[in-house]
Formats: structure tokens, C-alpha cells, sequence
């Protein structure tokens, strides 16, 4: 699409990943602010605000996170890291807090106690705290802030929920890491065949995916040499490798959390 003059989609146009960061700038209180409240400003689900924002500015708390996370040296080297829990645990206490959850309410209001959140619970509120995350990332971009998202959060189950003191009914679902970038990098092309369906979904048709194939190759130069290579890289270093099987190990765990099913 390229530049448009308009300040909000040219913003998106450009944001690119940031790994390096310029460590002797110093994040001000007012960008952090501005990242915070553009967190805040996201849509939510009847506003319930089903998401919360764990502020990291500790370095040995980032430093821990690192190893946690595929030993990431970057995340460490960050200086500031905001980790997006979904949340249900708040309004559980909510409802037991206002009396929601007593026979006397049950009987007065015709509704079943229900103390723990359910899968539906869980989707509505994983959108909360997404939409926050991309806010974040979008105003970081907005007051030259460079971020990074670090899916790899949900690995190491047990050893987060201890850093973290995360309770019941809570999933750390994203982490972004902030800071000032280090050098300005071109933004990263991303494939569009096959991304968009009208009306219904489409599974697509060996031209469609001969087309999506070659789209890839040309955007992952020069290390693509041959049709596929970009397919069969994601095959081998994601799809079939050791952190994807620990993700989802510990996703398992975290949704036993979610439901209150314990670990």
C-alpha cells in the first residue's frame, strides 16, 4: 500500500519488529503513559476490561523472562516489557465480592452459582487482550518506541505463573517488549495471497497455492533457493519443533488454570 499521508495507517505501513534497542535512551514517562492509555482505549467486550497489563520494569525480572522464553537475550536487554493476561480472575472476585455468587443471590436472581469462567469465557476475553496488546504496539510506534511480540510467554507454565504470581482464571496470553529502537530497519513485508475471502471461507486450489508459494520464496530472499523453501521452513523451525510442543503443553496447563481444574 505504501505512505498515505494519513498519520494513523502510515504508522501501521511502517512498524517493523524491534530486536536492538538504543540503551542509552531512556523511555520517558510520558511515552509510557501514552502506550499504557492507548492499551486501555482498546474495544472490549461489554467493557469488561477481561485483560490486565503486568507492568515490568525490573531487570531481573526481564532477565528471568528471557531464559523463560526460549532464552531470548533481547528480552532482557529490553527495558521495558508489558505482559497482557487474560483475565477472568477479577471478575470471579467481582462476583463474589457483590454477593453474585451466594444460594441467596442464586435464588433471588434465577441464576446458577458459576464460580469458575468457561471456553466462551476464555474467547471473548483472549480478544480483550490482544486488541490491548496491538493498541500498545501501534501508540509505541506513534511516540518512537520500537516493540516486539513475544508469543513464547505461555511456555514454561509453571515457572511463569510463579514469576508472575498469576492466580486462577488467568492466562498470560502476549508480551511485548518496548524501547527506543537501536537502528531504523525497513518494515517487514508480509504475504497477502490467500488472506483475504469474500463471504466464505475458501480452502485454496493448487494455483492459489502455487501463487502463495512464490509470494513467500520472493519476500524470504535469498535464503529461499528453491519453490517451497519458505513453506518448509516454517515446517521444520516452528510447526514441528521443540518450543511449539512445549506451547502446547503448557497451554493445556494454563487452560486447566483458566477453567479451575488446578494444574
Amino acid at each position: 500500500m505504501g505512505m498515505t499521508g494519513n498519520a494513523v495507517l502510515d504508522c501501521i505501513e511502517r512498524r517493523s519488529s524491534t530486536r536492538q534497542f538504543d540503551l542509552t535512551a531512556e523511555i520517558t514517562a510520558e511515552q509510557r503513559e501514552a502506550v499504557l492509555h492507548a492499551a486501555s482505549r482498546a474495544p472490549s467486550a461489554g467493557a469488561m476490561m477481561m485483560y490486565s497489563i503486568i507492568d515490568i520494569r525490573e531487570q531481573a525480572t526481564r532477565d528471568r523472562l528471557a531464559v523463560l522464553c526460549d532464552n531470548q537475550p533481547m528480552i532482557s536487554k529490553a527495558p521495558w516489557a508489558l505482559v497482557f493476561v487474560v483475565d477472568y480472575c477479577k471478575w470471579i472476585d467481582l462476583f463474589e465480592h457483590v454477593g453474585c455468587l451466594t444460594e441467596e443471590f442464586a435464588a433471588a436472581s434465577g441464576c446458577a452459582a458459576r464460580p469458575h469462567p468457561g471456553l466462551g469465557d476464555f474467547g471473548i476475553a483472549a480478544q480483550d487482550a490482544v486488541i490491548a496488546a496491538q493498541n500498545a504496539a501501534i501508540a509505541a510506534e506513534a511516540v518512537g518506541l520500537g516493540t516486539c511480540y513475544i508469543g513464547d510467554i505461555i511456555e514454561n507454565a509453571e515457572e511463569v505463573r510463579d514469576l508472575l504470581d498469576l492466580p486462577e482464571h488467568t492466562v498470560p496470553l502476549s508480551m511485548l517488549i518496548l524501547g527506543t529502537p537501536k537502528k531504523e530497519r525497513p518494515a517487514t513485508p508480509h504475504p497477502t495471497v490467500n488472506l483475504v475471502m469474500e463471504e466464505r471461507y475458501r480452502r485454496a486450489d493448487a494455483p492459489t497455492m502455487d501463487a502463495q508459494v512464490a509470494e513467500m520464496d520472493a519476500m524470504f530472499r535469498p535464503h529461499a533457493t528453491e519453490p517451497g523453501a519458505r513453506v518448509r521452513d516454517i515446517y521444520t523451525r516452528k510447526h514441528t519443533s521443540d518450543f511449539m510442543a512445549e506451547m502446547s503443553r503448557s497451554m493445556d496447563l494454563w487452560l486447566r488454570n483458566w477453567l479451575g481444574k488446578g494444574w
